[in-house]
């Protein structure tokens, strides 16, 4: 587990210094600890941007388990809510691939959607969905109800690969979150799954 974290401070590190707006979030949980970040960079002079994000699986008591998962991509704006995206995806066991991606966003007072279905390019690769729903009312002037659904379903040419569902609830104040998580998990063709209850923290960086 130091290999893969150590690996993954680095490659924060690095994919930091080309971010324009980047959002981290650890969460401590009861069988696992779980971070993912985003970072992104564009320019209102050009349709191409950039665009990166990773998450970490790090469990307490079993090493197989634990998960880096790292996608990379130079974005092309089509309209206001699609771009299109070419890069690298890699996960701990499948390793790296070259992927496509295509990024559908959707925001409205205190509702913001995305969907991003994905593709690696190579051969017997994987397919992939993605899914984001944000809420944020207010309750006061400074204090937002902070709620967040997320989900992935990724099937390989023969079988289920991996899935999971994030949930998060919270309370958030200026460009920071604190609340409670739940991450339910499926990995492989049983689709054995996961549950991992805790707390998170969720800051933006502009």
């Amino acid at each position: 587990m130091k290999r893969l974290v150590t690996s993954f401070v680095w490659l924060v590190a690095i994919t930091s210094v080309y971010a324009q707006s980047t959002l981290v979030e650890p969460m401590i949980g009861e069988e696992n600890f779980y971070y993912q970040h985003s970072l992104s960079r564009g320019s209102a002079s050009s349709r191409f941007g950039f665009f990166h994000t990773s998450s970490l699986h790090a469990f307490y008591e079993s090493d197989d388990l634990n998960e880096l998962m790292s996608q990379s991509y130079i974005t092309y704006t089509l309209t206001g809510f699609a771009k299109l995206a070419v890069g690298t995806f890699y996960a701990s066991k499948p390793g790296i691939s070259p992927a496509a991606a295509l990024q559908f966003g959707y925001a409205k007072g205190n509702f913001r959607a995305a969907w991003v279905p994905r593709v690696d390019l190579q051969k017997n690769g994987s397919i992939e969905m993605m899914t984001l729903l944000d809420y944020v009312p207010p309750i006061t002037k400074r204090v937002h109800f902070y709620s967040r659904a997320q989900f992935m379903t990724n099937y390989g040419p023969y079988h289920h690969n991996r899935s999971y569902q994030n949930f998060r609830a919270g309370l958030q104040a200026k460009q920071t979150v604190l609340g409670i998580a739940l991450n339910i998990d499926e990995r492989g063709s049983d689709m054995t799954t996961l549950h991992n209850w805790g707390v998170f923290l969720r800051y933006q960086f502009n």
